[in-house]
């Protein structure tokens, strides 16, 4: 069996080791598509790809390489009763490899329903922090700004269309991605290498602030941005980590009255916004083929990692795919 990983200096780096056997309350998946992290930056749990200890393998040492994945079960254990061979799913949790096959706990597992590629499904097992943002702000009657049209800002973008939010006003440096945030329901779009996002919302909202700011790129300065730009009594949302510490004026939130939400969910919890999310896709209420910009064999794993790392305006989820 092969494993797909990256070495200590984010290079692809290939190993080989026997087939995981699994318990009985695993099943055996042969993986088929996994999204890409970007090197240097943070990985789903909001730890920087660069900072995650390294761990041996047979040639070495590697870190983190894709963040979610989705496969065919090829055997389950004895006690596992919901899930078959031949099930399509997505896996919830993953070591940060692409092997062939992974050894996964029953209930990290969520089928893939018909009509949805195994691309797609991996994108869609980072919905359930959204999800769970989505629902602890309560956007609907509220005006939203979202920092970032990534795939955290797009899936927001969305999700904050159907929950009945009244303004939706998205941010980012990169022109594609926000010509992507207006056609996933953005009212109003910011460029920010080019435009003061403060201001443009200010105009916006009549100089009162929004009610809602979901934050969707994950640094500081982005983070202070969307405070700013709150109403008196608004939420922050918290969607994507920020990976340095940050200090916040609790004098000047008091006043203001501000609320800051963590959106990332429970492990728990993650299966269930699984399902809820590929539910949304099922009716088409979200779309994930336009997030899914690129998609590589794994043969071509450089290729692939030199564009998210190299052209960013031009890629939104990278997936790897085997055969």
């Amino acid at each position: 069996m092969q494993k797909l990983t990256l070495d200590t200096d984010g290079n692809p780096e290939v190993s080989s080791g026997p087939v995981p056997s699994c318990s009985d309350v695993e099943v055996l998946l042969k993986a088929r598509a996994c999204v890409l992290s970007h090197r240097g930056v943070a990985d789903v749990d909001g730890t920087p790809v660069s900072a995650i200890p390294a761990r041996p393998t047979a040639n070495g040492r590697h870190v983190s390489l894709g963040r979610c994945f989705t496969g065919i079960i090829e055997s389950a254990g004895g006690r596992v009763e919901a899930l078959t061979p031949g099930d399509r799913v997505v896996a919830c949790h993953t070591d940060g490899g692409f092997s062939e096959y992974h050894s996964v706990p029953a209930y990290h597992v969520v089928k893939l329903p018909v009509g949805i590629s195994f691309e797609e499904g991996a994108i869609a097992a980072l919905m359930p922090t959204v999800l769970n943002g989505m629902e602890r702000a309560q956007v609907k009657d509220r005006s939203v700004f979202i920092s970032g049209a990534g795939t955290t800002g797009l899936l927001s973008t969305q999700i904050a269309r159907i929950s009945g939010a009244t303004t939706i006003i998205a941010a980012d440096l990169h022109a594609t991605r926000l010509a992507r945030a207006r056609d996933a329901g953005a009212d109003t779009v910011v460029n920010i290498s080019t435009e003061d996002a403060h201001r443009r919302v200010m105009d916006q909202t009549g100089g009162r602030g929004v009610d809602v700011c979901l934050e969707c790129a994950g640094n500081e300065t982005s983070f202070f941005q969307c405070a700013a730009t709150l109403r008196p009594g608004g939420k922050l949302v918290v969607l994507k980590p920020v990976t340095n510490p940050v200090s916040i004026e609790m004098r000047e939130w008091s006043k203001r009255s501000l609320h800051l939400i963590m959106g990332r969910e429970q492990p728990f919890e993650t299966p269930y916004l699984v399902e809820q999310g590929l539910k949304l896709v099922g009716i088409g209420a979200v779309r994930l083929r336009p997030l899914l910009t690129h998609v590589f064999p794994v043969h071509r794993i450089a290729e692939a990692l030199e564009l998210i790392d190299g052209h960013p305006n031009l890629a939104v989820e990278v997936a790897l795919i085997r055969a």
